[in-house]
């Protein structure tokens, strides 16, 4: 958030998003912000990556599958940096509690019903904002 928020890259990155044609005639490098998003969130990924598999001996190339199934759940709203936040940690206290009881064979069913629900009463995520189209 703070990123986002309070630097120039972060600035241009919410000038992007917002409106790419009047960014890029406002003098904002397109390319340059795309690439610097794409470095962000790939070494964002490698950090975590490298937190989830310390616990494990060996790895496959779909280890990460799961993981990444649950990475792509919008259950804070997409655009929402705080709703993603919550979203997870949603997530991994639900599996937490689900796991240390006698249903722990249903953890990723419970999770995906949480998500379902979730979006059913609030399509947009927990903090998510409605968006309207302007004609």
């Amino acid at each position: 958030t703070q990123l986002i928020n309070h630097t120039r890259i972060g600035m241009a990155m919410r000038a992007v998003s917002r409106d790419f044609e009047t960014a890029q005639l406002m003098g904002i490098r397109i390319n340059s912000v795309i690439s610097v998003t794409f470095i962000i969130g790939s070494l964002l990924a490698a950090i975590g990556s490298l937190l989830y598999f310390t616990n494990y001996q060996s790895i496959v190339p779909l280890s990460g599958s799961l993981p990444g199934l649950r990475a792509f759940v919008a259950f804070g709203g997409i655009g929402s940096i705080p709703g993603a936040v919550v979203g997870a940690f949603l997530i991994g206290i639900c599996e937490s509690v689900i796991k240390g009881s006698d249903w722990s064979v249903f953890s990723d069913a419970f999770t995906f019903a949480i998500l379902i629900v979730v979006l059913c009463v609030k399509p947009t995520g927990l903090f998510g904002e409605k968006v309207t189209d302007k004609v």
